[in-house]
């Protein structure tokens, strides 16, 4: 004759079938937590990329490294600009890298002509 309920066996199996799954589920949510931070911080550190790109190609363009820091997203990113002659006469290569701590998020690439001055706007 046999009881209605559990037995002590069953109970514990029971247990360790859903202890495993919840230590599974918790690592893949704080690996999606650090994954989601991580492109939060590449995507700011494009736009800081995109933004030095944007003001080396407005000024007159120098050979050699520029730095700096920028604040997105309510972090500060550093960036550095390394600007050199290519074997095509008159075209400058800017890659900007840009950085925070240890961590390089983000580098980008652009070329420019050496000939390209500062443009002023008329009124």
């Amino acid at each position: 004759m046999k009881d209605a309920g559990f037995t002590l066996v069953e109970v514990m199996a029971a247990l360790l079938i859903f202890s495993v799954a919840i230590v599974g589920l918790s690592r893949v949510g704080t690996q999606s937590v650090a994954h989601t931070q991580r492109l939060t911080d590449k995507t700011y550190a494009g736009v800081v990329a995109d933004n030095q790109l944007i003001r080396a190609r407005m000024q007159r363009p120098q050979i050699g490294t520029t730095s700096g820091e920028e604040t997105a997203g309510g972090q500060i990113y550093r960036w550095q600009i390394v600007t050199t002659e290519t074997p095509q006469a008159g075209l400058l290569e800017l890659q900007v890298e840009v950085s925070q701590g240890d961590a390089v998020f983000i580098t980008r690439r652009a070329w420019l002509s050496a000939a390209v001055t500062s443009t002023t706007v008329q009124r």
